[in-house]
């Protein structure tokens, strides 16, 4: 007589299937956990460290050159234009924001050239840009510089 395969209770193979979906549950937590915790490496690391120390020097070169063909009033003004428009996105491509200046003044993002007093605008609208800023999240490379209302008196 011939041995047949053994017999597999269903009950065993019930509990294996209970087993495993519980094994590709703690490994599907335990990947989501260990990518959410890269995550939060990587913006920590972007906003300090080597790479500001790196990137610093780039972005206020790069916003020295936008601010100057910002103020560009000679010949061939569409190509300036379009010069500064490809510098603002190489600067966004790797990251870099201009600070947001349609915003009220915020001394941590913004730099204060001037204040300008007005009944009209309330205390701390921004009422012209000098400067464009510059951030990587949370860093500030180089605050907006810009003009100030002020309630008079």
């Amino acid at each position: 007589m011939t041995e047949g395969p053994p017999e597999i209770a269903l009950s065993d193979v019930h509990q294996e299937l209970i087993e495993l979906k519980d094994l590709f549950r703690r490994r599907l937590l335990e990947d989501r956990d260990k990518k959410r915790l890269i995550d939060q490496l990587q913006d920590k690391l972007a906003d300090q460290g080597p790479f500001r120390e790196y990137l610093q020097p780039v972005v206020h070169q790069l916003a020295l050159l936008i601010d100057r063909i910002d103020g560009y009033e000679g010949p061939d003004a569409e190509f300036a234009t379009s010069v500064r428009d490809e510098l603002l996105e190489t600067l966004l491509g790797h990251g870099v924001q201009q600070v947001p200046t349609d915003i009220l003044f915020h001394p941590g993002c913004h730099e204060m050239v001037a204040a300008e007093p007005s009944e009209e605008l309330p205390h701390h609208t921004i009422t012209l840009v000098r400067g464009r800023g510059f951030a990587h999240g949370s860093w500030v490379f180089r605050p907006a510089r810009v003009v100030v209302s002020v309630v008079p008196g």
